[in-house]
């Protein structure tokens, strides 16, 4: 059985058998007549239906008919076909693919739960097609690809757990093991066409699938080359502020990003923001920020806390760049009735407001910090001034960043917000919530529609995943999550596993718990 310590995509962890415990991810060894996991081992799998021969050893291995690439299709049919029947639902199940994808898929929707699936890698398409599904289908089983060490960073990353024992295999999975990076992985995958294929298939077209099993960056990350516009998380947050972030404005404006993290820290956007306050006074908040930037597309000045991130800068951008800017203030400008933009903003990035259907006044002359530019900024803020109503409450960014993220302002009416290093939000006299690069709740009268894991009993510890009774699908790993009982939130803690996992896996932790409320 599986128990995952750690999920980024890779998993690590250990798998536990009649007393074994071994880590993963991990190496098999490839004898003559059997095959070592460690201390355990296993049947040699023969790709023929003997069911007489007597298998020896701690896990039997099920018989299948390998397939050969470039069959033809009425051939490949009849041995999936008989690979399906077979059924001996053994303890390791070779998964021998055809290259056809409906036969692959009913072959895979035909297999039982294993404790190891084994893959042969020949296609990067039909193996991370058979992969996810299998995942999806048996979270709690192990996976392992008979690969090259130039695939063992890529398909580690994704979250195979076994590999060959060779020695370059080894090398190859220890040095993943020292890194764990995204762009270390970015950066392996160029010593060979098929690495190279095998991440341009992670990324481009199996990241819906994958993304889920990828945790929030717990530090900063670094941005290194064009496949870094690709990662998950990048994705994620696009697909996220579309879905889930509601200016509630009708008045924007466009600033550039700035090295140091987040924006308002930094000398250029604090300059920015006295410009804006000395002229807007009160009306600040009713202004809506969006800091226009590569990779992350659009970051409002309400969620700039939940990034943190380096990115080579060039002073172009390509069009895939712009393409992502542009989508996603296309969606945001089009939720507002009458919308005025106002685009500070290089001239380098101007073609991402080429499509809003808005009214747009741009301030930039030369380099948005001049002089000119900054009086340009003044006169365009004391422009759209008389359409801008002063906000009845002044913490209106941290409920935007509460909606955001638990689908629900979990606050009171009156609220207030003390500290500097970690700010903490108060209601009469006591904490309810701590800002860090996000938003922790502290209390037990928070209701939430997002990020909630319910269980039926009285938390002590850490919840683990027997005690899950529901967990919201949107959750990932490293998320900030509310464990409610019977309604009732008792606890704040850190999720370990995306939320559907938290209810499939049968062993190990579900979330870290952080505070339980009294």
């Amino acid at each position: 059985m599986i128990e995952i310590f750690e999920l980024d995509g890779h998993r690590i962890g250990c798998f536990n058998m009649d007393g074994h415990e071994i880590g993963l991810p991990n190496l098999i060894k490839m004898e003559k007549d059997h095959l070592e996991l460690a201390d355990l081992i296993i049947s040699k799998p023969l790709s023929y239906p003997f069911r007489h021969i007597n298998q020896k050893g701690d896990m039997r291995a099920s018989h299948h008919i390998r397939l050969s690439r470039g069959l033809p299709i009425q051939v490949a049919r009849r041995i999936q076909s008989k690979n399906a029947a077979i059924g001996e639902g053994g303890d390791v199940t070779m998964v021998y693919l055809s290259g056809y994808k409906e036969l692959d898929d009913a072959f895979i929707d035909s297999l039982e739960e294993a404790k190891i699936f084994m893959f042969e890698y020949d296609d990067a398409r039909s193996l991370f097609d058979a992969f996810f599904r299998i995942r999806e289908k048996h979270p709690n089983s192990m996976c392992y690809c008979d690969c090259g060490p130039d695939a063992v960073p890529v398909l580690a990353y994704a979250g195979f757990d076994l590999f060959k024992d060779t020695e370059d295999n080894r090398r190859a999975l220890e040095k993943f093991l020292e890194e764990k990076t995204p762009q270390y992985v970015e950066m392996s995958a160029c010593s060979s066409l098929g690495a190279k294929t095998l991440l341009d298939h992670l990324y481009l077209n199996y990241w819906n699938e994958f993304e889920k099993y990828v945790s929030q960056p717990r530090s900063k990350e670094m941005y290194i080359s064009r496949d870094s516009f690709w990662r998950p998380v990048v994705q994620r947050w696009a697909k996220s502020v579309k879905a889930h972030y509601d200016p509630g404005r009708r008045v924007f404006l466009l600033l550039p990003c700035s090295s140091r993290k987040p924006y308002s820290d930094s000398p250029s956007h604090r300059r920015f923001i006295d410009v804006i306050r000395s002229v807007l006074g009160n009306a600040y908040p009713s202004i809506c920020q969006l800091i226009v930037t590569s990779p992350y597309g659009v970051v409002p000045r309400e969620l700039e806390t939940l990034i943190d991130y380096d990115i080579v800068v060039t002073g172009k951008w390509t069009s895939e760049e712009v393409g992502r800017s542009a989508d996603m203030l296309k969606t945001i400008v089009s939720s507002a009735e009458d919308p005025i933009v106002i685009a500070h903003l290089p001239e380098n990035e101007l073609d991402v407001i080429q499509e809003l259907e808005a009214k747009v006044l741009i301030t930039t002359d030369g380099h948005p910090l001049s002089d000119d530019s900054l009086k340009n900024l003044k006169e365009a803020l004391a422009y759209v001034k008389d359409e801008l109503d002063v906000p009845k409450d002044k913490y209106g960014d941290v409920r935007m960043l509460s909606k955001f993220l638990y689908g629900s302002d979990i606050f009171p009416e009156k609220i207030y917000i003390k500290g500097r290093g970690i700010k903490q939000v108060f209601a009469e006299g006591r904490a309810i919530a701590s800002l860090t690069k996000g938003l922790r709740p502290l209390a037990s009268d928070v209701d939430v529609t997002r990020r909630y894991v319910d269980i039926d009993f009285e938390v002590k510890g850490d919840l683990f995943c027997v005690g899950v009774k529901d967990a919201e699908d949107g959750i990932r790993p490293g998320d900030e999550v509310v464990i409610r009982r019977n309604g009732r939130s008792m606890a704040v803690g850190t999720a370990v596993l995306p939320g559907d996992m938290m209810k499939k896996m049968r062993k190990g932790k579900a979330v870290k718990i952080r505070k339980r409320f009294d």
